[in-house]
């Protein structure tokens, strides 16, 4: 008895995306560190919120503030004409974000510039805005589609050419460092491929408030104690500056429910703006 025939499923822009993005890492040899972060503090105080900061937010500002403070987190290896590390001005934080494409899903990546600038409403606010709104109203989204309905060799060339030869072009089409994970649906990142320096993931936090953080590393930038100091550091920004902002929101919206502030979305705003 012969087997039914399959049938062919062309790659769509989404997919063809996500396979120039695993060819362009393939050669990067990415080292990975992880550390249990003991957050407890800030996981109470983040349920106090009714509008919560998405726990997304919460880590690319983190991370941000910790590699402002660490100049090595922010260089990246340029391999063309000739080998050398470029160290970036600024942060460029890229996000993987899930969309329903049709009948796909489909994983895009967003950059949000300056993170460690902007308040956690703000970037709750960008990072919603890129997983509910039109796919053509997000310059990141309509970039990624474009280049990928251009043909293999010159996508590939496009890739190879704003990743290994100007750090300038590396920053702002493809960011200075990454954050991805699976934790809301409860599931944990093991293992990863990305061309950038570094690229951060969470696993599930669990009832004594502690969470696995997983720093991955491009290994010819990075030695490991500089990543696990990272690691280190994020601990204390979240229980520091982010913990503080929190509880700051905390204040905003108690005040909003007695009735003290007129416009709790604009006191939400200007609290956000002070750290």
């Amino acid at each position: 008895m012969s087997l039914p025939r399959g049938v062919t499923i062309p790659l769509s822009p989404a997919r063809r995306f996500v396979c120039d993005l695993m060819h362009a890492s393939r050669q990067v040899p990415l080292v990975a560190v992880e550390r249990a972060l003991q957050i407890g503090d800030l996981i109470d105080a983040r349920s106090e919120l009714d509008s919560r900061p998405s726990w997304f937010a919460v880590f690319l500002k983190a991370y941000a503030i910790v590699a402002q403070e660490r100049p090595p987190l922010r260089r990246s290896y340029l391999s063309f004409p000739w080998a050398r590390l470029h160290q970036h001005q600024c942060n460029v934080g890229s996000l993987m974000i899930a969309r329903r494409i049709g009948d796909e899903d489909a994983i895009l990546s967003f950059q949000i510039r300056h993170p460690e600038t902007l308040s956690l409403a703000e970037i709750d606010r960008r990072i919603r805005r890129a997983r509910t709104e039109p796919i053509e109203s997000i310059s990141d989204f309509r970039r990624i589609f474009r280049m990928s309905r251009l043909p293999t060799l010159l996508r590939r060339l496009t890739w190879m050419f704003g990743l290994r030869t100007s750090g300038d072009w590396r920053a702002r089409y493809g960011g200075t460092f990454g954050l991805t994970g699976v934790a809301a649906l409860g599931a944990t990142s093991l293992n990863l491929l990305s061309p950038l320096t570094t690229t951060l993931t969470y696993g599930v936090f669990n009832a004594k408030g502690s969470v696995v953080a997983r720093l991955f590393y491009d290994h010819r930038v990075l030695d490991g104690v500089e990543p696990a100091g990272a690691l280190q550091d994020l601990e204390k920004v979240l229980l520091g500056p982010i913990l503080d902002e929190m509880s700051r929101l905390i204040v905003v919206e108690r005040e909003s429910r007695l009735g003290l502030a007129d416009d709790p979305k604009a006191l939400h705003g200007k609290v956000g703006l002070r750290s």
